[in-house]
Formats: structure tokens, sequence, C-alpha cells
């Protein structure tokens, strides 16, 4: 009820003729004839269209390249690239894109002295490609811990057969290794184009000053600026669920046929590193330089904005030093109570969705219910929504269902958003870990005579406790930056991190946004630090 319930209004609001709240509503096909007609919703799909080809594309290519070349061959500084590359995952988006434009933008720093020694840019931010290329912050790593996982789990038998018969490094790379993943490629490629479809803070901030509108962006705008058209905002979130819900089956049947690539079965052999010669160092330049550019500048970008009266390369930051935008935000109510709500929902929420998930782990997994088979697709399905259309799904059932109507403008219904919008993160957290705990175990505790709930609290739980505390940290830091599925619930009063990021940086106080992404990342650092130190302590400890 709660994943599919918000799904319905939103597809029942797309038709009928007026507003859910107004009673007397008819049946009616016109706010899909009103979409259809619409020229800025085509010109709407067409953009994005061509934003999810292009960050799709680069996107698979570095992320796979990386993944191969740090789990197969032997590149130096491999550890560090590992942390390194996963770190864009745990930062807030709309603080990195700011990162991004202090740098990039045709005034920012790189872009103004590459204009003094080359005599201008060849990159334009504000732009599709330039969505394409800042996208790469989130969809390379993405990208590179899928592969990289796939990668762990193939048996390198074949490739160290391949290598010993005389075959050159390259040629295991591309006619062995390439071809064991191509499910993995295919699966994240269509996953990119998914997050391209449903992103909103990238289009919003970089599209906006260009006239860019994708799909969501266009769903915003429609919905904040024309309140009559509420009918035709539930059309086209109707048919970009569909068109997401498509690519996520296409995905699932990917994923199905991923058996016909198994090379062995059993433990894999360990792997053999793959000599790139004289190519090691060249390569390790052109990761180095992919990381300074991509995440070490946009995040020293973010800082300095957060720390300057103005960064500009035009005046030394080190002559406008401020503290004020920090003093702003600890000072303006409405900014300092978006800290508080945040943490406020992260915690509670984080705790809530670990009882829940492990709840639907042990009945997915240790139960004899006979629909249990059904619990992981639907757990997963939320992160296939668009955010905004599972934002706009509950703000309807809010005012629907009458009891809930009370939680529409309060922390506790934005709660309710983040935790059904990140359930597949928290549960793919349990659900690896519940794998690999024999039911031997908790068979054993039957036989002795325990309950199912028995065996579950006493063998089950207590070996998952790794995995649970995974799961709260993860569920803690998806649900502080995420933001999407509050843009229609954030009233005054229970405004969160990432939309009052967004407002600010719409009414162009660049500061506070910026101090604001640097208060995130610490607070996530925390958390992160915290979890790293309870799972490092031993259970007698």
């Amino acid at each position: 009820m709660l994943i599919f319930g918000p799904i319905v209004p939103v597809v029942y609001a797309g038709f009928v003729d007026r507003p859910l709240y107004e009673a007397g509503g008819q049946l009616t096909l016109s706010n899909f004839g009103a979409l259809l007609e619409d020229s800025a919703f085509w010109s709407a799909l067409r953009n994005t269209a061509l934003f999810a080809v292009m960050a799709a594309i680069p996107g698979v290519v570095i992320g796979a390249g990386l993944a191969i070349l740090v789990a197969r061959t032997d590149l130096p500084m491999r550890r560090t690239f590992t942390v390194v590359l996963m770190a864009p995952l745990i930062l807030p988006g709309l603080g990195v894109t700011l990162g991004w434009i202090t740098m990039y933008a045709p005034s920012g720093f790189v872009s103004t002295w590459f204009a003094d020694h080359f005599g201008g840019v060849p990159w334009n931010l504000y732009s599709i490609p330039g969505m394409a290329v800042v996208t790469l912050e989130k969809t390379v790593p993405l990208v590179y811990l899928m592969v990289r996982a796939r990668l762990a789990s193939v048996d390198t038998t074949i490739e160290s057969a391949a290598l010993t018969a005389g075959a050159s490094p390259m040629r295991v790379l591309r006619t062995i290794t390439l071809p064991m993943i191509k499910p993995t490629i295919w699966t994240a490629g269509i996953l990119i184009v998914m997050i391209a479809f449903e992103t909103l803070s990238l289009p919003l901030v970089l599209g906006g000053p260009a006239d860019i509108d994708t799909l969501s962006t266009y769903l915003y705008h429609t919905w904040t600026t024309d309140p009559s058209r509420q009918g035709t905002v539930s059309a086209a979130a109707s048919a970009l669920l569909l068109l997401v819900t498509l690519m996520l089956l296409v995905r699932n049947r990917i994923e199905g046929n991923a058996g016909r690539y198994t090379t062995a079965a059993g433990k894999p052999s360990a792997p053999r590193q793959l000599a790139l010669g004289w190519l090691r160092w060249p390569l390790t330049a052109i990761i180095s330089l992919y990381v300074l550019i991509a995440l070490v500048l946009p995040v020293v970008g973010l800082v300095m904005t957060s720390v300057t009266n103005v960064f500009s390369p035009a005046v030394s930051p080190f002559s406008v030093l401020t503290t004020r935008h920090f003093e702003t935000v600890f000072t303006n109510s409405a900014l300092f109570r978006s800290i508080t709500n945040s943490l406020l929902i992260g915690v509670v929420g984080a705790v809530l969705a670990t009882v829940v998930l492990t709840i639907a782990a042990l009945v997915a997994h240790r139960s004899q219910f006979r629909f249990k088979a059904t619990v992981p697709p639907i757990l997963f399905y939320p992160r296939a929504l668009p955010g905004v259309v599972l934002g706009v799904g509950i703000f309807w059932t809010f005012v629907l269902v009458t009891p809930l109507e009370p939680l529409r403008t309060t922390v506790w219904g934005i709660m309710i958003a983040f935790i059904i919008r990140n359930t597949a993160i928290g549960y793919a957290a349990i659900q690896s870990s519940m794998l690999a705990i024999s039911t031997e175990l908790d068979a054993a505790a039957r036989t002795s005579g325990a309950t199912w709930f028995q065996a579950s609290r006493h063998v089950v739980v207590p070996l998952l406790k790794p995995a649970l505390l995974g799961c709260l940290v993860i569920m803690f830091v998806s649900i502080l930056n995420d933001y999407d599925p509050a843009v229609f619930l954030v009233t005054t009063g229970n405004e969160v991190l990432g939309v009052t990021m967004l407002k600010q940086w719409v009414a162009g106080f660049v500061g506070p946004v910026a101090a604001l992404g640097v208060i995130q990342i610490a607070i996530t650092g925390v958390a992160l630090l915290i979890g790293r130190l309870a799972w490092g302590v031993k259970p007698n400890a």
C-alpha cells in the first residue's frame, strides 16, 4: 500500500476534469489531449531523450573502463582509486553541481584560465551536453560499482587460460572480459537513462538559464506556475511512469538472461592481473586527471563559494574570506530548520526503515509466505519511480485520504516519502547478507521447537547485525541527500535541506546554498565515520 498507493491517485488524476480536491469530477481524456497538444511537452521529451543518450554512453564507457582497469589490471594506485571513485555517491547532488558551475561556467575559474591560455573554452555548461557531463559525477561511480561487483563474481579461469595460450592483455579484455560483463553494461546503461528521465536539480539549475526543459522540470514548472493544469501534470507523470516502468522491465529482462554468461560454477579462482606494460603510468595519469577535474575541483569550488563573499577569478579568494554564509544559515530560522528537520527525518526514518526492511527480508527469504517472491521486486520498484512523480502521488494521497491529510504539511509526511523512495537501497544492504546465512541454522532452531519469530529473532537477526547497521547508515545518508519527492510537500515549517537549497538557488542566494552543501557533506561524513567505527567494534568488546 505504501509503495503502490501513491501511484493510483497520480494515474487517476490524469483522467478527471478537475483537481482531486474538488468534488464532482468526471472521467475524461482531455488532460492527455492537452498534453499531446502542448509543444512544451514534446520539446521537453526530446531534450530528455537527448540528455539520456549523452549521459548513458560516456557514463557506461568511463565507469566500465575504470572498473576493468582497477579490478583486472596491474594499474598503480588501485586501492586509492577504489575509494576516490566511490566518493561522489555520498556527495549532495545540488551542492556538487554548484561546484561545477563555480569552476566550469563561462565565468568560472577553470573556464577563465582556459580562455586566457587558449583563447576560448570548448564547453558550455548551460546546455544538454554540459548537463550530460555534470551527471557523470554520479553515473560513473554507479557504473563502476555495478561492473566491479560483476567482475568480482566472474571466474577468471578463462582469462588465465587465454593469457597462457599467448593472448595479449588487450585481446583478453576485448574478447573475454567485456563479453562476460555485457549484461551488467546494458543494465547500467538503462539505469542511467532512467536517472536522466527522473533527475530534477541538474536540468533545473543548468537548463533553466538556457530555457532547456526536461520532463522533470516540465512537471515542476507546470505544477508550480499553473495550478489549473494539475490534471495535465498528472497525465505527464503517468506517461513518465509508464516509460520508466517499461525501461525497468527491459532491465529485468536483460538481468534475467545473465545466466547465458556464466563461465564456471563454484568459487571463482583468484584473479590474474593483466599487465598493462608501458600504459600503466599514462593510464594512471589520465584517471588522476579525471578525478581532479570531475571530483576534486567541483568540491573545492563548493567549499570556496561557502567561505568567500564572491568566488571569482577576478578577485583573490583569500581577500574576500568570510563566514557570513554560515552565519546566515544558523541565524535564518527557515535555513536552520531545514538542517534540524533533515536530521530528524534521517534518524527516525532510517530506524523505521531498517526495522520494516528487516521484517520484509525475513519474510522474503525465511518464511513460507505464498507470495514471498514478490517482495524483492516490489521493494526495488520505488527506486525506478521518478521522485517528482512519487511526490505528486503522495501529495494526492494525503489530500484524498482524510486521516492522512494532516501529514501533508509535516516532516513525517516527507519522511514517509523518503522512506518509500529509498527502500531499494536499504533492502539491498540486508538482502546480500541474508542470502549468505545458511538456512540450516534457523531450521535447526525450528526443529528444536522454536517458532518462526523466535528463530528469526534469536538466530538470524543477530547474524545480520553488521548488515542492519549498514542499512541504518545507508538509509540515513540516502534520506539526508534526497529531495525530489518532497518538492510538492514542503511548506513553511517542514523544510528539508535539498528543497531549501533548490529554492535558495532559484532565488539567487548562492552563498547559503554552498554553506548548506558543505554542512550536508559534513553530516554525511560524520554518519559514515560512526558507521565505520561501529563496524570496527568486535561483538565481545
